[in-house]
């Protein structure tokens, strides 16, 4: 945050005029070039010369990687929380101060992340209500709406353009006639009502709740896959419908799967297992948005052993006949992030699709967590990964 100090600085006149007022055009631009993204709200203030340049520098080199945000539940028996969020252009992480929704509903439900089209962000479902969060970072909050009918706990939330839906989850022991562990219901945005919708396939019995399934939401569809089998479903918000499921497993050694979207209107599946060697693979599969089954490229990436090795590291001693694999992603039409759930202090991987068709990942990058957060082994940890529009950026300095 120097960047950020200096910049706070000149803006308040404490620095002398002319360490700023020398630079203008070209040159200028090319400073602002260099500057974190987070930093760039209080460099555009610096004057109309600075705000300019920031703004010319953003159009003509888009910063649209999707940013990584950690949620830290410091302690399983404390209420607070922090929030963590990684530029990938500096390759930095920011803290980030929390604001609660304006009802103030926190104790009644747990604040997670919810997968969206337009990047993941922070819920509320309780019994009573729920609450979504404006921005990335949980500065802004949206207006409170009713809960669902059926009572759930660990349930499937994700937002698809105008819809929020709400699938699986259901809890046994307080369901009412007619309900189904599996019901799925949608909130449509704009006309403020919810709707019960067809429950999810049968072919994902016993595994209906969010720690079983990966899920990725384009403005139209949602897609969730089962961890363990690979078995993907399509929902259709607008007709309120499931498409046909598919179980493509394109490698049978796969012992854990996830979904995620990709770039140009791609959809791709992750999966890991055990290779040769006691080591282990990491890899990325396209497949057909409307079959579900493997595309004709047949297009494969994997991930470079080193950061394989560092996500699932092998102690000495270990016996591969037992080990447990799990992975799971977030990510944009841009990349996103790969990280082990079962090890989630070990760090995560970034990825950038590539720009050719002929491949998928353009640059991948290994990224540590917090020092703060990484040496506290107390409490839990949840991923999130979102774009960060200039807007939502001011709305942080602002918070």
């Amino acid at each position: 945050m120097e960047t950020a100090t200096l910049m706070l600085e000149a803006e308040t006149h404490l620095l002398q005029p002319y360490i700023y007022m020398d630079l203008y055009g070209d040159v200028l631009e090319a400073v602002v070039t260099r500057v974190p993204t987070i930093d760039l709200i209080p460099a555009s203030r610096v004057s109309r010369e600075w705000h300019c340049a920031v703004r010319s520098s953003l159009r003509r080199q888009p910063r649209r990687s999707p940013w990584l945000l950690l949620r830290h539940l410091r302690h399983p028996s404390s209420p607070i929380f922090s929030l963590h969020a990684f530029d990938p252009f500096s390759s930095s992480w920011v803290s980030v101060p929390q604001n609660s929704p304006a009802s103030d509903k926190k104790s009644e439900g747990t604040m997670v992340f919810l997968c969206g089209s337009t990047g993941d962000r922070l819920h509320s479902l309780s019994i009573s209500s729920m609450v979504v969060s404006e921005d990335p970072f949980g500065t802004a909050w949206r207006k409170e709406t009713k809960a669902p009918k059926v009572w759930r706990k660990d349930a499937v939330v994700a937002e698809v353009g105008r819809w929020v839906i709400v699938a699986g989850g259901g809890c046994p022991m307080v369901l009412e006639e007619g309900e189904e562990v599996g019901a799925v219901e949608v909130y449509d945005k704009h006309s403020g009502v919810w709707e019960s919708a067809e429950p999810i396939p049968e072919g994902f019995d016993g595994s209906t709740s969010a720690t079983w399934l990966s899920v990725a939401a384009y403005d139209d569809r949602l897609y969730v896959m089962e961890k363990k089998t690979g078995l993907i479903g399509l929902f259709d918000p607008k007709t309120k419908r499931w498409g046909s499921t598919c179980q493509p497993r394109p490698d049978p050694t796969v012992q854990s799967w996830a979904i995620v979207i990709g770039h140009d209107d791609r959809l791709l599946v992750v999966g890991v297992g055990p290779a040769c060697q006691s080591t282990t693979k990491v890899r990325f599969w396209e497949v057909n948005r409307e079959t579900l089954q493997g595309t004709d490229n047949k297009l494969e990436e994997e991930m470079p052993r080193e950061m394989v090795e560092r996500l699932f590291p092998n102690e000495e001693g270990d016996d591969d006949t037992w080990k447990s694999y799990s992975v799971e992603v977030c990510g944009t039409e841009r990349g996103g992030y790969v990280y082990n759930p079962l090890e989630m202090r070990n760090g995560v991987v970034l990825y950038e699709f590539a720009e050719e068709k002929s491949r998928i990942v353009g640059r991948w990058e290994w990224v540590p967590l917090p020092e703060r957060v990484g040496d506290c082994w107390m409490g839990r940890i949840e991923f999130g990964c979102s774009a960060v529009s200039f807007d939502e950026l001011a709305s942080f300095w602002k918070h």
